[in-house]
């Protein structure tokens, strides 16, 4: 029997089937029959109103990252959808599980060098883990339930669904004889978290414990499988120092006894010379990348490498490994638990072992060269502001980090929760950390979210205060301003003997900005000011920007290792 149901209600449905609480776009004329479904269903699913569709992405990525779950964005035809390109992208490169939907021109247009007509199934190829497009209305239950299977199997990562405008009115035909299209939607129960191979489990644990010098990488394989507790378990078991990738910052608090930091690029001094000491590595969904192994010099050719990766093909794929397990990270480190249990494998000293306390002393060392600086003097220090986040804010704030010379000083704020730091860390991309920040906020209302970013980068993104104030999600924008690009400034300077140009631009008052769209706004000009004006901003209930006048040309104490970073 024909069902009256329409494409538009089937595709609502199944995002509601699934749990998805929020829609993220900006409405045309192509998706208004899926916006008439969710009007009657508001209490059900919440659709966000963005002022850019890469707004919209950068929303829908981090409420993603902070939740585990997938979410949604909802996309126009032609220019709204070539706009979603860099966001989606950024979603790819990592591994965020995302479910892009766009409406089409009709199909029997599709083809004609239309007006607005965009190539996007081939654009969006490129930039998704897959991609498909609706021919018949009858098949909307199939491909739907293959796009969510597609993002959260194996390494999660956006995908892309296409539909042609003329088919969402549609009723769903299922008078077929392919099963396929009958039933429904939603899998009433899915197991997508691969248990390792005993053999592996049982080889990797006879290294880790053979190790002297045994070092974890958690990467974001850790935090999808949210297995922090587990990860914490085995190190202590072993006396394994941690180190942490962008993406599984937060696996562990960055105050526990063997948690060393963050590594590579973008790390501390200490991480990378515990990685470089090790002889023993054990990566959690890592996938070893360049910035978080500085072009892949931090590991030794002696050290044995275990690689645990949620896809098969990322093993091996940059370095040579000892043990390669296809795994689930949480599920990895369950049997490594067990197994060691059940064979007594444990170091006697375990999170006080010789090992994390030498390299803590070494980073209480470099936190005093950071802070080694003026921080009375004027223009503000960026150390002073990872110093009052530190001192001001909950110890479970998220903090939205942006691209730019202030993301070097930003890394230096503490994470202690899980979901606490957002970075697009495999594109290096401004124009993300603070529409991060909104889709965080709203995803965890009860935490507080600092935007970290620099002028250049919020300049790319302002329109969303709108966007925050409208809908109520209140965040804290802590501007880095040097008045510039301040790191192609720098590099001019060291690298090109002070021949300046492109790297300055006009100046906003972006406190006066802020108050325009309606969210608060402070200029910082004192240092003495600047922990005040953070207090009020976290207590004001509104979206605030703190417009924090920086010094352009202080040095980072790591200045000279960064020469090495961009020899790529």
């Amino acid at each position: 029997m024909a069902s009256h149901v329409t494409v538009a209600e089937a595709i609502v449905q199944h995002l509601i089937d699934e749990g998805v609480k929020c829609v993220f776009g900006l409405t045309g004329d192509t998706v208004l029959p899926i916006l008439d479904v969710m009007y009657d269903r508001q209490d059900e699913i919440r659709y966000i109103t963005c002022r850019l569709e890469h707004g919209a992405t950068g929303m829908a990525d981090a409420y993603s990252r902070v939740t585990g779950e997938p979410s949604c964005v909802l996309l126009h035809v032609g220019p709204a959808i070539s706009n979603a390109v860099l966001g989606t992208w950024i979603a790819e490169k990592d591994a965020v599980p995302m479910i892009v939907i766009s409406c089409n021109l009709d199909t029997f247009r599709l083809g004609r060098n239309l007006w607005h007509e965009f190539n996007v199934m081939e654009v969006f190829r490129e930039v998704t883990k897959w991609n498909d497009q609706m021919r018949e209305p009858k098949d909307v239950k199939r491909l739907m339930r293959t796009a969510f299977q597609m993002a959260t199997s194996g390494q999660p990562g956006p995908v892309h669904l296409d539909f042609p405008k003329d088919l969402l009115p549609q009723p769903v035909e299922i008078e077929s004889s392919d099963k396929s299209l009958k039933g429904p939607a939603k899998p009433a129960y899915v197991a997508n978290r691969t248990r390792p191979d005993p053999e592996a489990v049982e080889r990797a644990c006879a290294l880790l414990a053979a190790a002297k010098h045994p070092v974890i990488i958690a990467g974001r394989g850790v935090i999808w499988a949210q297995a922090w507790d587990e990860l914490v378990a085995l190190a202590e078991r072993l006396g394994a120092p941690v180190v942490t990738t962008e993406m599984g910052r937060g696996a562990i608090s960055e105050d526990h006894p063997l948690a060393v930091g963050l590594i590579g690029h973008f790390g501390r001094t200490t991480a990378n010379e515990a990685l470089k000491r090790a002889d023993v590595v054990l990566g959690l969904g890592c996938r070893f990348l360049n910035v978080s192994t500085i072009n892949w010099s931090l590991i030794g050719e002696e050290c044995k490498i275990i690689q645990v990766e949620a896809e098969p093909l990322e093993i091996g794929r940059q370095y040579s490994v000892e043990v390669g397990i296809a795994s689930c990270s949480g599920m990895f480190l369950r049997d490594a638990l067990a197994y060691c249990e059940s064979n007594n494998i444990r170091d006697p000293d375990g999170a006080q072992h010789l090992r994390g306390k030498a390299l803590a002393e070494l980073n209480d060392q470099e936190t005093a060269r950071f802070y080694d600086v003026d921080l009375e003097s004027v223009p503000i220090k960026p150390q002073l502001i990872s110093q009052a986040v530190m001192e001001v804010c909950d110890e479970n704030v998220i903090v939205s980090c942006g691209a730019g010379n202030h993301t070097q000083y930003a890394h230096h704020m503490k994470i202690r929760k899980p979901y606490g730091y957002l970075l697009p860390a495999g594109t290096g991309s401004m124009a993300f950390a603070f529409a991060g920040g909104i889709g965080a906020k709203l995803a965890h209302p009860d935490r507080q979210v600092v935007v970290a970013i620099g002028d250049g980068d919020f300049g790319m993104m302002t329109q969303e205060l709108e966007t925050s104030v409208r809908e109520n999600i209140p965040v804290v924008v802590l501007v880095y301003n040097d008045q510039g690009y301040g790191a192609l400034r720098l590099f001019q300077k060291v690298q090109h003997q002070g021949r300046y140009l492109g790297s300055d631009y006009g100046q906003t008052d972006l406190a006066m900005l802020a108050q325009a769209y309606g969210a608060r706004g402070e200029r910082i000009e004192q240092p003495a000011d600047l922990k005040p004006a953070l207090e009020r901003a976290l207590n004001a209930g509104v979206t605030t920007v703190l417009d924090i006048r920086t010094d352009p040309w202080q040095a980072h104490y790591r200045a000279e290792e960064f020469k090495e970073f961009h020899m790529f």
